[in-house]
């Protein structure tokens, strides 16, 4: 059985990879590469399962790996921004520079969003609740929703609006399946 600081190590692997991986997705483009490197209710779904994995349902290392998890990604998504996105005639440290520094306001963001959603992971775990998994896939119903009520919309937009709708699908389609397997899994506990 692999103790917990093997997983928080495998987790952070794992969030640099993630932070690195959306950051070649996105790439220097405007398309529909860039519309799903900039989706945001994936970066609040790494804290959750890395809180549900390494914290063994207590809420504090939850929360604990939850931060450590977004701030990992964000460090290889900006980091990874260094030399993938065309950032000028600069040095390779000096677009190091540049990329982390844009990295700051998503940092302090990260400071809500990581404990929090890591929290909810280790909660999650200990009870297998179903509100719980409603309550993150309907992250991925709303945000669309979102950026369109603050942002609008113009004929630009159609690669975000594709990568709009597929997001919240994926998050309706989850929102179902953890009601009918909650559902069932009271069913099955009341037979039992």
């Amino acid at each position: 059985m692999i103790r917990r600081s093997g997983k928080v190590a495998i987790c952070l692997i794992a969030a640099v990879a993630f932070g690195v991986s959306m950051s070649v997705l996105k790439g220097n483009d405007a398309g529909i590469r860039d519309a799903i490197g900039n989706l945001s209710a994936v970066w609040l779904l790494l804290p959750f399962v890395c809180g549900a994995l390494v914290a063994g349902g207590k809420v504090f290392w939850g929360a604990v790996a939850g931060t450590l998890a977004t701030f990992s990604a964000l460090t290889g998504f900006y980091a990874s921004n260094a030399f993938v996105l065309d950032l000028g005639p600069h040095s390779s440290f000096q677009d190091l520079t540049l990329s982390m520094h844009s990295e700051i306001f998503w940092l302090q963001l990260g400071l809500v969003s990581g404990p929090v959603f890591g929290a909810l992971g280790a909660r999650w775990r200990r009870t297998r609740s179903t509100s719980l998994v409603v309550l993150i896939a309907a992250f991925f119903v709303f945000e669309p929703l979102a950026w369109f009520a603050y942002h609008g919309t113009t004929s630009a937009d159609v690669s975000w609006e594709a990568v709009w709708v597929g997001e919240a699908l994926t998050g309706l389609c989850a929102c179902v399946l953890a009601v009918a397997f909650g559902r069932r899994g009271v069913a099955q506990e009341a037979r039992d």
